[in-house]
Formats: structure tokens, sequence, C-alpha cells
């Protein structure tokens, strides 16, 4: 398979089309078309439909396309590193961050001042799952994450921040008005939880917690991710049980209650491959783990 090839395939499937596949990469439409069939011969599959106005992929194709994206991305990250380097160059760090941590101004306060160091970071925010998924791949160097997580157990990890669990309650509920709370307050009441899929090793845990306390879950009541179950406390579907680096901006439309009894606590955590060689991101460790240690002082 030609490295070519794999661009061809990408640009024809972008476009869904030859002809303006064939304008885009500079060759002429015959020769392309050529390519993408010697391509499919080699794979031993059709990779698109041909329309009479253009073309479509095939289910092959799909899967074929991301992975041919994936290594157009590697290809791109490894020679701009080797470019880097060449001119004696800071290489960047590629750190993906979950959606649940994105906005936790304590790891963000962490990362600006490495930052302001010389350390020149890409940043994305995926879904846990993506997010695991890049980081075994190496298209991620770090990754900071939420745990507990199962998935997230083969990597080396640090500690970034300890983020206790807090009810947050419509501001014209009853339990409003407490400064804290005892988990079997909550039993009348109706929670809002993400669904385990979003975070199983978190759903198993704060659900063994609420169970224990004789409080059942309600599945009907569950949010796409955690971020959403606050949104749904604001407008008073019921009190949201979430870690507190979530919450603590609110508005007036709702609450932070402290749970006295709440015996559960996420860790924001930095994670990366044990066999990664990029000579900066273990820098950035380094650092992240000096400056939390410094915090405890």
């Amino acid at each position: 398979m030609e490295f070519r090839h794999l661009k061809y395939f990408v640009t024809v499937a972008q476009l869904r089309h030859f002809t303006k596949a064939a304008d885009q990469i500079g060759i002429a439409q015959p020769p392309l078309s050529q390519q993408i069939k010697k391509l499919e011969h080699e794979l031993g599959v059709d990779l698109f439909k041909r329309l009479s106005r253009g073309v479509e992929l095939t289910r092959a194709g799909e899967i074929f396309l991301t992975d041919a994206q994936n290594i157009l991305a590697d290809a791109q990250r490894a020679e701009a590193r080797v470019r880097q380097v060449a001119r004696g160059e800071n290489t960047q760090v590629n750190i993906g961050f979950a959606t649940s941590t994105s906005t936790c101004i304590p790891v963000l306060e962490k990362m600006a001042m490495i930052q302001s160091d010389g350390i020149h970071f890409n940043t994305a925010e995926m879904p846990m799952p993506e997010l695991v998924s890049q980081l075994k791949n190496k298209q991620q160097d770090l990754a900071i994450m939420r745990v507990p997580c199962y998935a997230s157990e083969p990597f080396e990890r640090k500690n970034l921040l300890d983020d206790p669990f807090v009810a947050v309650i419509p501001a014209n509920h009853v339990l409003a008005e407490c400064h804290s709370l005892q988990l079997h307050q909550l039993k009348e009441q109706t929670l809002l939880l993400f669904p385990r899929e979003t975070g199983p090793a978190l759903y198993d845990a704060l659900s063994a917690l609420l169970s224990d306390a004789g409080i059942r879950i309600q599945p009907q009541f569950a949010s796409p991710q955690l971020r959403t179950t606050i949104a749904m406390a604001q407008a008073g579907f019921g009190i949201a049980i979430v870690p507190y680096s979530l919450a603590e901006h609110l508005d007036n439309s709702a609450v932070i209650v402290s749970i006295e009894d709440m015996t559960l606590t996420s860790q924001i955590v930095v994670a990366w491959q044990a066999s990664n060689l990029n000579p900066q991101a273990l820098k950035v460790v380094a650092k992240l783990n000096a400056i939390s240690k410094a915090e405890r002082f």
C-alpha cells in the first residue's frame, strides 16, 4: 500500500467526487480513478459506491477512512516533530481533555504555569472513550481524565486534583436552604445521574454508594454527560450529584450543597503511555507533579 494512495482515498472520501478530488490533488481524473481501483484491489474490498453524480463510501470505506485519516495525521505530526527538532525547537505536546475536565480551573491554572515555561500544547476536548482510544494509539501524548475509570488502568498517571461529589439543587427546592446534607435526605428526591456508558467505573462507584444508603437510581432521569445533569438541575428536573469542579460557577438558578457522609471522591489525573517517547510530554508530567507537591505544603 502506497502512502499517496491513502491521500487520494481520503480526498475522494471527503469530496465524494472523483473529478473534484482530482482537481484538488492536481492530477487528471482517470489516473486518480485507476489508483483508487488499485487500492481497492490490494485491500480486496470496494471502498466506494460509484453513483451517477459522485460516490458514496461503502461500510468498508467508512471504516478504512478513519484509519487512513489517523495514519495521515500521525505522519504529519511525525514530520512536524522531526523538523522542529532539526531547528532546535521544543516539540509540542498533544494533550486531550476529557469533556468533564476541560473547564476545571485549578487544573487549567497548572497547565498555564507550564505553558509559560516554554512548553506549547496542542489541546483537544473529547468524550472519555475517544480520549482513551487516542491515548492508546498515541494520537495524544497526555490525557487529562477523571477517575475512577476502568479504561485508564493500563496507563501511567499522576493525580492533579481531588474533586468531591456535591449536590446541585434547584434554587426553589426545599433542600436548597440547607448548608449541608446527609445521604438519607436524598432518598425521596429525584436524582440526576449520567448514564453508565459515559463513565462505567465512576457510575458503578456512585451507584454502589447510593444503594448502600438505600437510594434507588431512576434511569429515566439519566443525562448524556456529567455537565448536562447540572443544566437539568438548574431547569428544575431534580438534584444533580456531580464533582464540585463542574458546578463551581453556577448562576442563581441552583445552589451547591455539600453531602457530609459522601465518601466518594473523583480525581482528575494526567495519564500517559509508559512507552511514550516524547521527552516534552514526560517533562510536562514532571512539572505537574512538582506543582501538585508544592501545593500540599
